[in-house]
């Protein structure tokens, strides 16, 4: 058994508070016995693109940097895997909002960038989130990583989760568990949160933890987050939950020989087609 855990936390506007909580909150999922833990999108900022303004590009930096390394230090110390999401700047001074895996000896193991940048509109259109005033589209498709602990994951960053296509990708390459670190607000789509999470779960086989922001920025956006962080078993089933208010840690133990289990009872990747699925490759 692999024990995973999804950590929930509200963001502030200081970077040294936000990686304060990493500490604390990576340390607290340790003791409690975890081997990987997933962190929020953006877990060392704000949810800074509720507002254009030049200042947050403060918070991008490079990967390895001082926030990489700060963590690599916790991970190599609690001796687990860290799910890192944060705001990348490249040495060509192109910006993603990436995720790094870094593993229990503290080395990078990869990245992933998210791909489908949003804007976002409420219901009567107005614009209330604009991502694209910040980062660049993902260039490194959709990959997948074999860690220490003997999982191979994948990552969804938050508006990722809403495209089917990067999910089953992902499953294609093997993945055991999907992580999908978010910062989501909107009441839409707090009701289709879980809906889709379990939804990649059995259409993939295979597990999924969703970790949300949760609560109000301190010194950001009035937004507020509404948690209900997850994991979901390759059948669907929820197996673990976070409430929509407070900083939280959720756990589950992902079983290997249950997830090769259920994928001979459900034997989707060998019964594929994809001689039928050209309609679906075109723009």
């Amino acid at each position: 058994m692999i024990r995973i855990a999804g950590i929930q936390f509200a963001g502030h506007v200081m970077r040294e508070k936000n990686l304060g909580k990493i500490h604390q909150y990576v340390s607290q999922a340790a003791a409690h016995g975890a081997n990987v833990v997933c962190l929020p999108e953006l877990s060392t900022s704000i949810y800074f693109c509720c507002e254009t303004n030049r200042k947050h590009f403060e918070y991008a930096e490079p990967i390895p940097g001082p926030s990489t390394e700060e963590v690599a230090a916790v991970a190599t110390r609690c001796a687990v895997t860290v799910i890192f999401p944060l705001f990348e700047r490249t040495a060509e001074g192109q910006y993603y909002n990436t995720a790094v895996i870094i593993s229990s000896r503290g080395e990078l193991i990869g990245k992933y960038r998210k791909n489908s940048i949003p804007v976002s509109v409420s219901s009567d259109g107005v614009m209330i989130a604009n991502e694209k005033a910040y980062f660049q589209p993902g260039n490194l498709g959709f990959p997948v990583f074999r860690i220490p602990e003997g999982l191979t994951v994948g990552i969804l960053i938050c508006y990722d989760r809403h495209f089917p296509e990067g999910a089953r990708i992902i499953g294609l390459g093997g993945a055991d568990i999907l992580f999908v670190p978010t910062n989501s607000f909107t009441p839409l789509r707090k009701d289709i949160w879980e809906v889709e999470l379990r939804a990649h779960a059995i259409a993939n086989v295979y597990y999924v933890c969703g970790v949300n922001k949760v609560g109000v920025d301190d010194g950001g956006s009035p937004k507020r987050f509404f948690g209900t962080s997850l994991i979901v078993d390759p059948a669907g089933k929820v197996v673990a939950r976070a409430g929509d208010a407070d900083d939280e840690i959720i756990y589950a133990n992902v079983d290997l020989e249950h997830l090769r289990k259920m994928r001979r009872i459900w034997p989707l990747f060998d019964d594929r087609r994809p001689d039928a699925y050209h309609p679906i490759i075109g723009r």
